[in-house]
């Protein structure tokens, strides 16, 4: 039994701890190179529809993010004043909401009780799960202008983050 209770906990605690903010790590270049940009297509809030290419040639700080998940949306604020503050030079913040087909009225609340600007797209199949390994939620990762990944985080941002901070800097100083 206590091979079992391990087991569980091996599996339990990396959600747990994204639940509860996450932790932090840089992105390291995986066998085959880093992670690119992906080539998904995906539903906007109106009727539009967008591909992830489309950003390509700036820096996308891609959130994928849920209205049930409260770290989520405690980051949004912060997200916000980046999209902003940083839009000038290059940065384009994408929010990509996880929630079910059903659940698109609560992603609408809680983009409209934050006053979000920046592009917010659905994703009811959690295929940007599956293809950028997310395991628990918010994660962010940070590409550059040449699609590459430079940064990830796993769990939440807080406001003022060093870490982000010194990767903005670097891929919005990057040409492309």
């Amino acid at each position: 039994m206590p091979r079992l209770a391990a087991a569980l906990l091996a599996l339990v605690i990396p959600f747990a701890v994204a639940a509860v903010g996450g932790c932090t790590s840089t992105a390291e270049a995986p066998e085959g190179g880093p992670p690119r940009l992906p080539d998904l297509d995906f539903a906007d809030l109106g009727e539009g529809v967008h591909n992830l290419q489309e950003y390509r040639g700036k820096v996308v700080l891609l959130n994928v993010w849920a209205s049930w998940c409260e770290p989520c949306k405690e980051e949004l604020p912060t997200l916000e004043r980046l999209a902003r503050a940083r839009r000038s030079e290059g940065l384009e913040v994408v929010g990509v909401s996880i929630d079910a087909h059903r659940a698109e009225g609560q992603v609408r609340t809680v983009v409209k009780a934050h006053r979000l600007t920046y592009p917010i797209l659905l994703d009811p199949a959690s295929r940007i799960v599956q293809t950028l390994k997310v395991s628990g939620y918010p994660t962010t990762f940070l590409f550059g202008r040449d699609g590459a990944l430079r940064w990830r985080r796993d769990g939440l941002i807080p406001e003022g983050d060093e870490a982000l901070a010194t990767a903005l800097n670097e891929a919005l100083a990057a040409g492309t």
